[in-house]
């Protein structure tokens, strides 16, 4: 199998508080052959002085704040390894999951990237692993979401320059986008079984902005990927089920967030080109068929979540 240079990529931005344990967590793997490459993306506080503690086992670049596209590429440009491992500022590696992810793909042999689920860290002392996605499922996965985070991946450099790097097209998607783009153009995916990768997930409420900027990002990925759907053919009876409620759930997302309008017109759109698959219940097409798509999710929400008396 050999040992090639792997690089790892942490883009960092106001990450003072969990930055260092990310690089800690790279500088501890086992894979012999490595570089840790650190872009801070114009950080306001103490992200720098955190980072340059690790000189000079890590490559340390900086730039103005230009979003983690920006910083991912830039690390991208710089890397030198022949396969890459990204990992977010507030995320951790186990210290095998290189070695096994190598080891358990022959080397990487015949594949531009690997992929293995991410170990979920929902804060509450426990680690639960994500469900491996198989490789004949990959488009169903990935319209149900159940590819990894950016962490579960081992990139081949040269396959993400030929894709064309990182997009800033929707940052709360983009590794989703990422994966998506890999798809389409035919990158070789290959399953390594392990998690290797520590997801860590901090749950509270959100804002109807932030779930409005979730439904615009997350429709535009998806929308690109029926459109291609739609060009080539690809379409199977199971792939309109998976894609079909991913866009309901957009739907259901512009619909909560106060987006009425918004909704019911992507509502209708994604419905018309065959994307959209509502709920299958009675009663709610019972709603849907008499008062349309907001006013059913209204509805449905206050029958699901009775006020108190």
């Amino acid at each position: 199998m050999g040992s090639p240079l792997i690089s790892i990529g942490i883009p960092a931005h106001d990450g003072a508080d969990t930055v260092a344990r990310a690089v800690e967590s790279a500088l501890a793997q086992t894979w012999p052959n490595k570089e840790v490459v650190v872009v801070d993306d114009g950080s306001a506080d103490a992200t720098r002085e955190r980072l340059q503690a690790f000189l000079p086992r890590i490559r340390l670049l900086t730039q103005p704040n230009g979003g983690r596209a920006s910083a991912r590429n830039a690390i991208l440009e710089a890397a030198r390894g022949e396969w890459i491992q990204w990992l977010d500022q507030d995320d951790l590696l186990l210290p095998q999951k290189i070695a096994t992810q190598l080891a358990e793909a022959d080397g990487g042999e015949g594949a531009d990237l690997l992929y293995s689920p991410c170990l979920l860290d929902e804060g509450a002392g426990k680690l639960r692993s994500q469900r491996p996605c198989p490789p004949e499922r990959l488009l169903a996965g990935w319209f149900e979401g159940e590819l990894p985070q950016t962490g579960g991946y081992l990139w081949r450099c040269e396959a993400v320059r030929r894709i064309g790097g990182w997009s800033a097209q929707a940052p709360l998607f983009d590794d989703y986008e990422l994966a998506g783009r890999a798809l389409r153009q035919g990158l070789r995916f290959r399953l390594t079984p392990s998690p290797g990768a520590v997801w860590r997930i901090r749950r509270g409420p959100i804002s109807a902005e932030r779930t409005r900027t979730f439904a615009r990002q997350k429709a535009t990925v998806l929308e690109e990927m029926a459109r291609w759907l739609d060009e080539s053919g690809g379409w199977t009876p199971s792939l309109r089920r998976s894609g079909g409620e991913a866009f309901f759930l957009v739907a259901r997302w512009l619909a909560r967030s106060g987006e009425a309008q918004e909704a019911e017109r992507f509502f209708t759109k994604a419905s018309a080109r065959g994307w959209l698959r509502a709920p299958r219940s009675p009663l709610y097409r019972i709603l849907l068929g008499g008062l349309g798509f907001s006013r059913a999710e209204r509805f449905s929400a206050a029958l699901r979540h009775p006020s108190p008396a």
